[in-house]
């Protein structure tokens, strides 16, 4: 038989003669289940968050993206789009050219982000999903079309119906301004009609429209002249291999970007506001575990006499200090198991119907996301842990020290 396990079980279970002792326990117990449901539930909400980003992204993002690691635009031979194309995985292969330029229609102006694509972008079907209003086409005979931005849509106050005045597009012509002369070949200028309007998210609603490649090249005045191939990789297909590929194909000059690395400073900037929240529950947790603090060493003053006849039975001094430590212990792993069950049963709750709103009219998601982790569960555990064995320590010992120092 465990000695110590059984006389803390005991000291657990069984009221105190003093019942202030007892009630300044269930507190401790109390406030720890607290914390930890706390924290369960605010870790996953960060997760939800993290998630939801991710799903947003993916339904405008490529699973990859070539850039060039030297200039803002580059130029890929034919054999080496042939070759991209034919590697295994790889089912789209779509070049982007993407820049800012000013448009104006009747007597508004606006600064938006034109993306040009081809057809096989529209032949992939991204963003078709994304189409509220309109149809998903971005070129009829010589006439140039575009997908709109909700945002974009209603800010200029565009028209479906108005067939007679296109949307100018003002671009600036940079070989003319290294020249320092600013006349009206200063700016290059383009038109199309808009055919479809998208909903996506808010920053990317109202400023992003989707132009012919042909067009946003004639408005640039660049030819075969790419910012960027975004590739869509088959659905069994693994893109870390396809990457790897990518890589070794097109050598150092290019950079082959996963969907989370085009995103990487907004990903890592909720991680470390995760971090620094768990560091805080954390740390009021810490604050929290005085409660247990003050409930062992008032247990060790109660059971002086106690310590005694246990002293007498054989109990040794490492005896001693296990029993109070596991009284410790048992506190807060009680707490902690109802806090987890606690934060679970309403993360469970909050994730199917929804419960908490978020409170924001017309926001893509009615409820605050979350996604419970087995890591989470894991870290707070052993947080707990940590904050119990430096709550109990000193009772434990303090207890050691009064017991042998009277014998």
């Amino acid at each position: 038989m465990n000695l110590p396990l059984f006389v803390a079980k005991r000291y657990f279970f069984t009221k105190s003669k003093a019942s202030f002792i007892t009630f300044i326990s269930r507190i401790s117990m109390l406030g720890v289940g607290v914390e930890v449901m706390a924290l369960i539930l605010i870790l996953s909400v960060f997760n939800g968050l993290e998630e939801f980003q991710k799903g947003l992204f993916k339904t405008y993002d490529p699973d990859l993206k070539v850039i060039s690691t030297k200039d803002p635009r580059f130029t890929l031979s034919a054999q080496q789009l042939t070759a991209v194309k034919s590697l295994e995985g790889v089912r789209f292969v779509n070049p982007i050219l993407e820049d800012q330029a000013l448009i104006r229609y009747k007597n508004k102006q606006l600064v938006v982000r034109f993306k040009g694509v081809d057809e096989e972008f529209l032949k992939a079907e991204r963003l078709k999903k994304q189409v509220v209003e309109g149809d998903y086409f971005i070129q009829n005979g010589e006439h140039a079309f575009a997908v709109v931005g909700i945002g974009v849509f209603l800010n200029m106050g565009m028209s479906f119906e108005d067939v007679f005045t296109p949307i100018e597009a003002w671009y600036p012509n940079h070989q003319a301004l290294k020249r320092f002369t600013v006349n009206e070949q200063s700016i290059r200028s383009n038109r199309f009609f808009p055919s479809g309007v998208m909903e996506v998210e808010q920053s990317f609603d109202n400023q992003m429209i989707l132009v012919p490649l042909a067009w946003m090249e004639e408005l640039m005045g660049v030819e075969n002249q790419i910012s960027a191939l975004e590739i869509m990789v088959g659905d069994t297909a693994d893109e870390k291999q396809v990457k790897s590929k990518l890589t070794s194909l097109l050598g150092n000059s290019f950079q082959v970007q996963t969907r989370d690395e085009q995103h990487a400073a907004l990903l890592k900037a909720i991680k470390i506001e995760k971090f620094f929240v768990f560091l805080i529950m954390a740390f009021v947790m810490g604050i929290a575990s005085f409660t247990l603090f003050y409930a062992l060493s008032l247990l060790v003053i109660e059971k002086k006499k106690d310590l005694s006849t246990l002293l007498a039975m054989g109990f040794t001094k490492k005896h001693m200090f296990q029993t109070f430590l596991l009284v410790g212990v048992l506190i807060s792993f009680s707490g902690a198991i109802i806090g987890m069950i606690l934060g679970y049963g309403l993360g469970y709750i909050q994730q199917e119907f929804g419960i908490i709103s978020l409170g924001i009219p017309n926001s893509l998601i009615d409820a605050y996301p979350i996604q419970m982790r087995i890591a989470d569960f894991l870290q707070t555990s052993l947080v707990v842990i940590i904050i119990t064995f430096l709550a109990s320590i000193f009772p434990a010992r303090k207890a050691v020290e009064m017991t042998f120092k009277r014998s």
